[in-house]
């Protein structure tokens, strides 16, 4: 009698069979759900992308400096009317600075002029030679470069006029802004 108890069940058989496939449904925790887990695909591609551009990516590196138009008389020596622009640049960037390196010159408060650098001075002045040469009033060593400013450019209407310029002297990655102290060289 015992052995016939124990083959009887207490439980319906279907409740059983219920409770076996709730047990084996395969349920997902919400992290894994499948829109999460398409979500951290794009935003793994995103920032592998965004790693390979910081890597990968160059930006150019400016020094900019201050002049002013040459009087033609001393432009003469190039036989015609074109002028001709003095910047004097931190005597830092003698360094990178050479002859046929891009350069954005602003006239006055015109608009920026895309030229090159037509010739460096070999030396550094100091700011006396700068004043005896150029008359130009500096408080530190500077190295001095020409820039033809192009035919449509007079000296006889631009002479004295202030010039600004920026100069690029090179690039370097991306990547190197991100890990560039904070404390001042």
């Amino acid at each position: 009698m015992a052995s016939s108890a124990s083959k009887r069940l207490i439980f319906r058989s279907k409740a059983l069979e219920k409770y076996v496939q709730s047990r084996e449904k395969s349920v997902l925790p919400r992290l894994v759900a499948p829109p999460v887990f398409a979500l951290s695909w794009v935003v793994l591609v995103v920032l592998t992308a965004a790693g390979l551009v910081a890597w990968l990516g160059q930006v150019p590196l400016y020094t900019t400096g201050t002049g002013l138009v040459l009087d033609q008389s001393a432009t003469a020596s190039l036989g015609n009317d074109e002028a001709v622009a003095v910047i004097l640049l931190p005597a830092t960037s003698s360094v990178h600075l050479r002859t046929g390196l891009p350069v954005q010159v602003q006239v006055g408060s015109g608009s920026p002029l895309p030229r090159t650098i037509d010739s460096v001075e070999p030396t550094i002045l100091s700011p006396s030679a700068v004043l005896n040469s150029y008359k130009l009033v500096v408080f530190e060593p500077s190295l001095v470069a020409l820039v033809r400013l192009g035919p449509g450019m007079s000296s006889q209407l631009y002479a004295g006029s202030i010039v600004h310029a920026q100069i690029q002297v090179g690039s370097q990655r991306l990547l190197s802004l991100f890990f560039r102290s904070s404390t001042p060289s």
